[in-house]
């Protein structure tokens, strides 16, 4: 069986990621996680947060960053599917063979130009408040 791919997330922490689990379509970007130690309610708060997604590195067998996805911020769904082929073995003939699993399917989804700029502008008011102290 090869190495499953993985993930990490801007926060440093690292995510499985299933065969062929990356997919980037325009503004989305769609992840197959191996479900791992979390459940899909600790997926979902983790991959909320702006800060962990605000830069996705997918990284090689050698540990190394091949890839970096930037932007993805907001969750459009997640959940978790039984029987999707995780990975790939081989039979004696050298034939591909599904391994199959459930995974935790994540889409990510750019926000648009305007939902960008609201969220830019609440944090600047959100940071005025603390520091002028009217909280």
């Amino acid at each position: 069986m090869s190495d499953m791919g993985k993930i990490r997330l801007n926060n440093g922490q690292e995510l499985g990621i299933i065969a062929d689990g990356i997919q980037v379509s325009g503004d989305s970007l769609t992840l197959g996680l191996v479900p791992g130690d979390k459940n899909i309610m600790e997926y979902e708060i983790l991959l909320s947060d702006m800060v962990n997604t605000g830069k996705i590195q997918v990284i090689d067998d050698n540990n190394e960053v091949f890839r970096i996805h930037s932007g993805f911020t907001k969750i459009r769904r997640i959940e978790k599917q039984m029987e999707i082929t995780m990975d790939h073995t081989q039979d004696k003939e050298g034939n591909a063979v599904p391994v199959k699993g459930s995974a935790i399917i994540v889409e990510l989804q750019r926000p648009d130009e305007t939902e960008a700029r609201i969220t830019a502008l609440e944090e600047t008011v959100d940071t005025l408040v603390l520091e002028l102290g009217l909280v």
